[in-house]
């Protein structure tokens, strides 16, 4: 059976963004392929079984989540999921300050915080990557908070980084929505009965949205701000 069709709220008082592929592009600018390497070595160092690697042979994060979730209860877990967080953190900041905006995602920003929404970032990243890449850009006093990777939260799906980004921003699900480019993104806004908006500039990753289910999804920030009627964002609104 086909998951239901999930829209958008474009009335949504509370805005949650994925960060990579949504608002900037982190991930052409960053060494995944070195970062896996010292972080396969750091966790053989602390006796991480064998299995788990054959299980997840390559990418971090499908690592690093299973770690965080199969660990739960380990006296060192907290420490050994900080390290390994640290490890994919230092890649991120050596490539963070190339990563651009995507087209309309500063003005989208701009236009949704002027309106009084409360903006939160919702990522796999570090929040001290995404924390950087704002304030190179000017716009940490327009976000309200960042739940990134190093919550030590699931990663999405799981909708608990959704929940803490709600508890921060003082808002509930039914006036919240989700942008986001992966299917990661979708389930989340599903499980935390959230709208949802998809932003992917790859065609491929916006068809397989669309075959998900998402019913709103655009190339780029500047096409949903069109959608939404905020492209017309006055420099004088931002002063």
């Amino acid at each position: 059976m086909a998951d239901a069709a999930i829209d958008g709220n474009p009335r949504a008082r509370v805005w949650l963004f994925d960060f990579d592929n949504t608002l900037a592009a982190l991930e052409k600018q960053v060494d995944w392929a070195a970062s896996r390497r010292e972080l396969e070595a750091f966790l053989r160092s602390q006796g991480i079984a064998e299995a788990l690697f054959n299980e997840f042979p390559s990418r971090n994060l499908p690592l690093y989540n299973a770690l965080l979730t199969r660990l739960f209860g380990s006296r060192d877990r907290a420490a050994l999921m900080r390290r390994a967080s640290a490890i994919i953190e230092s890649y991120e900041l050596r490539g963070v300050g190339d990563a651009t905006p995507l087209p309309g995602a500063i003005e989208l920003l701009l236009a949704l915080r002027v309106r009084d929404k409360r903006i939160a970032i919702v990522t796999s990243n570090s929040s001290r990557t995404v924390s950087i890449w704002l304030a190179r850009h000017h716009l940490n006093a327009y976000i309200g908070a960042i739940v990134g990777r190093d919550s030590l939260l699931p990663l999405k799906p799981s909708p608990e980084m959704l929940r803490r980004a709600f508890e921060l921003c003082d808002g509930v699900a039914p006036e919240a929505v989700l942008v986001g480019d992966s299917e990661t993104d979708l389930q989340a806004a599903r499980r935390t009965n959230v709208g949802f908006f998809g932003v992917a500039a790859n065609s491929d990753a916006r068809t397989r949205l669309e075959a998900l289910g998402a019913r709103e999804v655009f190339p780029s920030p500047a096409d949903l701000a069109r959608h939404l009627r905020l492209s017309g964002l006055l420099p004088n609104e931002i002063n």
